[in-house]
């Protein structure tokens, strides 16, 4: 994630404007494919604020079990719960609508309470009788490699760093950007990771040798549906248990409050690239876009409808992260072409080298996603496309190379993943299909730098820069 956030720092230092990476390829590749990019940020954020109001509404079930409905087999709201969760959205629109100074000060508040409290489980787990004999890796075959490579994309474990990008989108309203910008990116991988890793390790080395005599896969102890906080009950640990039930009911409040605002940025964004009508660019007397607000709270109210499988609305969701994410080697590549001799506040060192590293690891991402997600990626992406020039009153069959590389680039990958091992029919077997993705990225990162159009360029940042923030 580190190397994929890099080249977001140079071209957010250099555009620090609201709306964010959603942006970037619209100045380089034109309006068609700056939508269909912003279309899969805005896919995968729209419904990040309604997954972690369902999450608060889960763990608080503990508390008020008649917010759901008792169904082993999905996440279902009652009548009362639906209530509630469209409440608690209105009410973080609100907190949202009164501007970013009340936005960071809540937020600072809920942030405190998310590493706080995680922080004295890990405490707690590795005071009380650690084995780290626990902790084996076993890697001495390839399925184990494709099981961790799989887990990663479609497993949630990258739809947990998403959040990264919430400094680049709310870019507009940072106070010093060029500082502020790199140490808020790189700093949320980095500080995430650290309190994954932790928790992992802690629990890991806490559970008790009797449960694993039959190994991981077979694990099994009491109150292992919420896995820490059953751990924590085994071990005697009450007062941490409950503190670790509080921050999961309280700590996705806080995301829902930073989600909601990205999201309505990132459709102000797309309307201050005439991908959306103009009403969508009015604010308040706070310098906020209310009317993306309340856009998005009604999208919302419909994500709460019991619509089966979450976990693979989560996978698709990673996925669409994953596409926004070679915005950045894709952008850094064309701007340092287009804009050579711009100041760049965070200038990234061997630049090309990097750029077509983050390149490969979002397509391999991508690729361990499986074709089952793949497919309807680019389902939803023809959704857009059908949208854009629908919009923009063009024919797909008008000259536009930028588009036509984007069609490739997607169309490539599905066909790799079609015929690979992850998800696909098996005919590229691994570890091969991995090295097959090399080239493939190596030649849609060249075909993006040749399809380039400087006038385009020079016409969309002009009036983009001058609009408001």
């Amino acid at each position: 994630m580190i190397f994929i956030a890099l080249p977001l720092c140079e071209l957010g230092t250099m555009f620090p404007i609201s709306g964010g990476m959603s942006n970037y390829p619209s100045f380089t590749h034109g309006q068609e494919v700056g939508f269909l990019f912003a279309w899969t940020s805005w896919l995968s954020y729209v419904v990040m604020t309604p997954i972690e109001i369902q999450a608060i509404l889960q763990y608080s079930s503990h508390f008020f079990p008649t917010l759901i409905v008792n169904d082993p087999t999905t996440l279902r709201l009652s009548g009362y719960g639906y209530l509630v969760a469209i409440g608690i959205m209105l009410f973080v629109v609100l907190l949202n609508s009164y501007g970013i100074k009340m936005l960071a000060e809540c937020n600072k508040y809920a942030s405190i309470i998310k590493f706080t409290l995680p922080a004295i489980a890990i405490i707690a787990l590795l005071h009380s009788a650690p084995n780290m004999a626990n902790v084996s890796i076993h890697l001495g075959d390839k399925s184990s490699w494709a099981n961790i490579f799989a887990a990663l994309s479609a497993g949630g474990v990258i739809f947990a760093f998403t959040g990264f990008q919430n400094g680049l989108i709310l870019a507009g309203e940072v106070k010093n950007p060029q500082r502020n910008i790199p140490i808020a990116i790189l700093g949320a991988v980095l500080i995430g990771f650290i309190l994954y890793f932790m928790l992992q390790l802690s629990f890991l080395a806490a559970v008790p040798q009797k449960y694993l005599t039959q190994g991981w896969s077979a694990l099994n102890y009491p109150g292992d549906s919420g896995p820490l906080v059953g751990l924590t009950l085994l071990l005697g640990l009450g007062v941490v248990a409950t503190l670790l039930m509080i921050d999961a009911a309280f700590s996705p409040f806080g995301t829902t409050l930073v989600y909601t605002a990205a999201t309505s940025r990132i459709v102000y964004g797309m309307a201050l690239n005439h991908h959306l009508p103009k009403v969508f660019l009015k604010v308040n007397r706070h310098k906020i876009p209310y009317i993306t607000l309340y856009a998005n709270f009604l999208v919302g109210v419909f994500s709460f409808l019991p619509f089966p499988g979450w976990q693979k609305l989560v996978a698709f969701l990673s996925s669409a992260s994953i596409l926004s994410y070679s915005i950045g080697p894709i952008c850094l590549l064309a701007m340092r072409k287009l804009q050579p001799n711009t100041h760049r506040p965070f200038k990234l060192s061997s630049h090309v080298f990097f750029s077509h590293l983050a390149f490969y690891i979002c397509n391999l991402m991508l690729y361990w996603c499986g074709f089952s997600i793949l497919w309807k990626l680019d389902v939803a992406l023809l959704i857009g496309l059908f949208i854009a020039i629908t919009y923009h009153g063009k024919s797909l069959f008008t000259p536009n190379y930028p588009l036509y590389w984007f069609i490739f680039y997607m169309s490539s990958l599905l066909i790799v993943s079609y015929y690979g091992s992850f998800g696909g029919i098996g005919l590229l077997h691994f570890p091969f299909d991995l090295a097959c993705l090399l080239p493939l990225s190596m030649l849609t990162l060249y075909l993006s730098q040749r399809v380039l159009n400087s006038d385009t360029h020079k016409e969309i940042t002009c009036e983009v820069e001058g609009a408001p923030a």
